[in-house]
């Protein structure tokens, strides 16, 4: 199209020569006395002109425009889709060959001739005029409001696309309209301006057909010379062509070697993108869990609040009965200090303490107790940490060890206590929603933890 663009300013001087001639003879013809001659030459000079218009190739051709990519990376995908396989990339500012735009995306043809998918949302078309004084309207149509107008080789830019022959753009702050058959996707070629050669020659009014016959002769030997001028050129045109795709072949060997280079970076770069959002996706995992242990701890805090009362009630209960017990102990006492006075009493061996009988003599409460582990997650530790108790044992590297978390002001850090179904374990931990007649026993699976799960139980304080 650039070259026919460069030898089309010739052909339509050959052209507005040829005419401005017929015409000049025309006029002399018609003075003469000879109708049929006049008819002949004049179909004569016009099939000339015709064959050199239409036979040189002067026509004009639809306006399309110059698409730039507008976003910093622009996927290039196989189908006009966003599930579908990303194909390429394209960089801010790179100009696309748009084949077609419909729904929003563009098919476009790539340099090395495929042809795949853009979003038309991230690019802008450039338009130029055409027309000597462009109107821009208010609406898509010819009876709108004129906002105003456009001059010969001003630029648009829009990022909408072509509808009923009319496009729209931002026009000093407002959405307006002009006819696209005025503009094109060609920026305008700046050339010299063209001496213009005025011819004197003065056709007489009192001349006769021989003369116009002289002056036919001429036409058609500067036409001749014209078209012989014309071919030159078209010569001449084709061998700058050829000279030009041999550039142009060496520029898209270096462009394809560019865009793998691009292309490579962009795949690393989304690789870099993909192993940020795995990230990114393991903090969120992280922090949901976090959150559903949250919630547990407060649906478990709530259940624990209605089994401390029944475990304070049940506490003074047992208080009472401690109270009886010890009365009946200290009767007890003074009729074994009362049997040894009177028979030496016979040693009996002592039970050695295990980890299900209950120690003799303790303070003994109700409680409920919740399992759990030493998984970092469950504790609100990242994956991967130490996870340490209150008082700095290291759970994660002893998961086994026999310990509780608890409310201090009921049952004091780092006191020996003997727990029913678990055994004698140290109080070193706490909890935010450990309070009252609570505790956590540490288990060392999940297994153990689920199948523990949360029960009221009995709990004496060694020391």
């Amino acid at each position: 199209m650039e070259l026919l663009q460069n030898i089309n300013d010739p052909l339509r001087n050959l052209c507005n020569f040829m005419f401005s001639a017929n015409k000049k003879i025309m006029v002399a013809i018609m003075r003469s006395t000879k109708t049929n001659a006049m008819e002949a030459i004049m179909k004569k000079f016009m099939g000339i002109a015709t064959a050199a218009v239409f036979g040189l190739g002067i026509f004009t051709t639809s306006a399309k425009a110059e698409t730039i990519v507008t976003t910093d990376v622009l996927n290039v995908r196989e189908n006009p889709t966003t599930e579908s396989q990303v194909v390429g990339k394209l960089l801010d500012g790179y100009k696309v060959n748009v084949l077609h735009t419909e729904n929003g995306w563009s098919k476009v043809k790539l340099n090395s001739g495929k042809e795949a998918f853009i979003s038309a949302d991230y690019t802008k078309d450039t338009y130029y005029v055409t027309a000597n004084v462009l109107n821009v309207r208010a609406g898509a149509n010819t009876d709108s409001e004129i906002l105003g107008k456009l001059k010969q080789d001003d630029v648009i830019e829009t990022t909408h696309q072509v509808e009923n022959d009319w496009i729209q753009f931002e026009y000093n702050g407002k959405t307006a309209y002009v006819h696209v058959p005025y503009l094109t996707g060609k920026a305008p070629v700046k050339v010299q301006p063209a001496v213009k050669v005025e011819k004197a020659t003065k056709v007489q009014n009192t001349a006769k057909a021989v003369e116009a016959t002289k002056a036919r002769e001429v036409a058609e030997t500067q036409a001749k010379a014209k078209a012989e001028e014309a071919t030159k050129a078209r010569e001449a045109a084709e061998a700058q062509a050829t000279a030009k795709a041999e550039e142009a072949a060496k520029a898209r060997e270096a462009a394809k070697a560019q865009a793998e280079a691009k292309a490579q970076a962009a795949a690393e770069a989304q690789a870099a993108a993909k192993a940020e959002e795995a990230a990114k996706a393991r903090e969120a995992a992280k922090a949901q869990a976090a959150a559903e242990a949250q919630a547990a701890a407060e649906a478990q805090a709530a259940a624990k609040a209605q089994e401390a009362a029944k475990a304070r009630e049940a506490a003074k209960a047992q208080e009472a009965a401690e109270a009886q017990a010890a009365a009946k102990a200290q009767e007890a006492a003074k009729a074994r200090e009362a049997a040894k006075a009177q028979k030496p009493a016979t040693q009996q061996p002592v039970a050695k303490e295990t980890e299900t009988s209950a120690p003799s003599s303790s303070r003994e409460l109700r409680v409920v107790a919740t399992a759990y582990t030493a998984d970092p997650l469950e504790n609100g530790y990242k994956a991967g940490d130490q996870v340490k108790s209150a008082m700095g044992h290291n759970l994660t590297a002893n998961p086994n060890m026999k310990l509780i978390a608890v409310d201090p002001s009921v049952i004091p850090l780092g006191s020996k206590v003997w727990v029913e179904g678990y055994g004698v374990a140290i109080a070193g931990d706490t909890g935010g929603a450990i309070k009252g007649n609570k505790i956590d026993v540490l288990m060392p699976d999940k297994g153990t933890s689920s199948n523990w799960g949360r029960k009221t139980v009995t709990v004496k304080v060694l020391n």
